[in-house]
This record gives C-alpha cells, structure tokens and sequence, in this order.
C-alpha cells in the first residue's frame, strides 16, 4: 500500500513539476513578444513616393471626389484631393491603409474606428497626442463622409468655386491646427495642377 501510495506521488509531483515549467516559459514567450505600438497616423519622414504613385493616388481620390461635387456642389475636388495627400501623405500612412481614411477625420464612423498618436500644435508647440480617428469600410465612404462632414462645420457654402476661399475657411475654422494648413494645400493644388478636376466637375456635370 505504501508503495502504491509513493507512485502517486511521485506522479503527481512530476505532474505538478510540467505543469509549472509550462506556464513559466509561456510567461517568458509572453514577455518577451512586445506588445503592437500605437504608430504616428502619418510618418513625417523616411517614405519615398514615386510620381507614379502620387499619379495613381491622386486619380483616385479625383474620381469619387469629382461624382460628390457634380450631385451636391459642395467641396471642390482639388481640395479634397488635396488633403487626402497632405493627410495621408499620398496614400502611404498607416491610417489610410488600415482605416481607408486619408483625411485624418477623428472619431468614429458606424462605430468604428483605430487609435493612433498624431501631432497637434497647442500654444504655437507640436506636441503628440492620443487620438481615435474613424474606420471606414472603403474609400469611396471615407470621401462622401469627408464630404458632408468638411461642408456642414467648416465650410458651411455651396458651389463655392475658389479653391483658396475654401482652403482658408478649412483654416479658420478649425479643420486643422497647424497655422500653414491652407498654404499647404494651396501649394499641392497648384503643384500637381489639381485644379483640372475642378474643371472637370464642372464641366461633364
């Protein structure tokens, strides 16, 4: 009997002994995987875009971006174009590719949305900040959003035809921090002649 009993618990100390060396090394695994770090929603620095990049990015902004102005004469093309380059820095963000939003537009669309830190200038200081930003299903939903949302806070006008009223009226009131954001998006539209499908919308309509 006794020797019965002193299997039993050598068994069961072998059994205790394996059990707690797994656990162990599942820990060490555990702590040794870093957990994903929030990215910057977009990279100041170190992406190379080609010309044929930047030509396709901008191609497909313009088509759904010219279809909105032509039903509803709200946002100029070549200023949404605009700032989906500026936002998205032609496509390449993380942002755009995991949340298909090239405008930066924070909050939540049907109830989703990703988290990433950005840069925000407080007191005339970039500093970074936390923030959710929306998830749309696809681009084409991520610019009609943009649309409605750009026309009723910011822009507030319909078929306003100046590019650069409407770059200014993003500025004051509030669609960015940044005190040079309409400068940008004035030199992208001029830059890369954007203004084409602005004459496009208006004149296929």
């Amino acid at each position: 009997m006794w020797k019965k009993i002193g299997w039993t618990s050598l068994l069961l100390l072998v059994t205790v002994i394996v059990i707690g060396a797994g656990l162990t090394i599942r820990h060490q695994r555990n702590m040794a995987t870093p957990k994903r770090a929030i990215p910057e929603v977009t990279q100041t620095g170190g992406v190379h875009v080609t010309i044929k990049q930047k030509d396709a990015f901008i191609r497909s902004i313009a088509v759904p971006a010219v279809r909105n102005f032509q039903r509803n004469r709200q946002i100029l093309p070549s200023v949404v174009i605009a700032q989906a380059a500026l936002e998205s820095q032609f496509g390449t963000s993380d942002l755009y590719s995991e949340a298909h939003n090239p405008f930066g537009v924070k909050g939540t669309y049907q109830g989703q949305s990703v988290t990433f830190y950005t840069r925000e200038v407080e007191n005339g200081k970039s500093v970074r900040v936390l923030a959710q930003f929306r998830k749309y299903p696809s681009v084409a939903a991520a610019i009609i959003d943009h649309n409605r949302l750009v026309h009723r806070k910011f822009v507030r006008r319909t078929n306003l035809l100046s590019y650069r009223t409407t770059t200014r009226l993003l500025q004051e009131n509030g669609y960015a921090t940044d005190p040079h954001y309409a400068a940008k998006l004035n030199r992208l539209i001029v830059k890369y002649h954007l203004g084409k499908y602005d004459l496009k919308a208006l004149n296929d309509d």
